[in-house]
């Protein structure tokens, strides 16, 4: 009975998710114009930015599909409770970075920072109504530690990673390192071999060479994502 009740509350998680995902489409299309231009989008038009605008069409529709996948799988994982809307908010915010970091070769740090801080406190709510203070000092170290060792990276190879790229993996890694250690390793993991997976197949077909920089942050995203989705709990 408990299974069949875990299925039912993916599903409706998973529909909830979606909603808020494709609702929210838009706004993260939107942003993802504006943020670049270093102007917010209600600064240059706020009766517009729910509408998508600046944004085309097309990119409109792509961030409203792509909103409803990842919001979806992420309520469907985490189930109902307060730290839920955290990950939803990541998965917005993650959404407009990676579309800004495929076309500008940046994670703004307006996106990142702020993600940072308001995901933190509504993990710290869930801990506070959960009685649970486990899983958000787990994240918070988690978070600490890959910011560490990714800086580490940076300064070693400046080329190969950005500090954008830094500030991204500590936001992932206090969501995922939320969920549990291994989680946050194996996301870590994963965004490295979704980056080099994209860069074979780049190259293999001729739209990159060895030498063109290719956005790493999109790949951190989608290895959090699939492991989060993935292994993450359910119900």
């Amino acid at each position: 009975m408990s299974i069949i009740n875990s299925i039912a509350d993916s599903s409706e998680g998973l529909a909830l998710g979606a909603l808020v995902g494709a609702l929210l489409g838009p706004a993260a299309a939107a942003t993802s114009v504006t943020v670049p231009d270093r102007v917010w989008p209600w600064q240059r038009d706020p009766a517009r930015w729910l509408l998508g605008r600046p944004a085309t069409r097309r990119r409109c529709v792509l961030m409203t599909g792509f909103g409803a996948v990842v919001l979806g799988g992420l309520a469907a994982a985490i189930g109902w409770r307060p730290a839920l809307a955290a990950f939803l908010l990541l998965g917005v915010i993650g959404l407009t970075l990676a579309a800004i970091d495929l076309e500008h070769h940046r994670l703004p740090d307006r996106l990142t920072m702020t993600g940072a801080l308001c995901c933190a406190a509504v993990l710290l709510v869930d801990a506070v109504q959960m009685g649970s203070w486990t899983p958000l000092l787990r994240g918070l170290l988690c978070a600490v530690v890959a910011f560490a060792a990714f800086l580490l990276m940076a300064l070693i190879s400046p080329s190969g990673m950005g500090f954008g790229d830094v500030k991204l993996i500590a936001l992932l890694s206090l969501h995922t390192g939320w969920l549990g250690w291994e989680l946050a390793v194996l996301a870590a993991l994963a965004g490295f071999a979704a980056g080099a997976l994209a860069s074979l197949v780049l190259i293999v077909t001729g739209r990159a060479t060895m030498r063109t920089a290719i956005p790493f942050g999109p790949a951190l995203l989608v290895g959090a994502w699939l492991v989060v989705v993935a292994l993450g709990p359910l119900g």
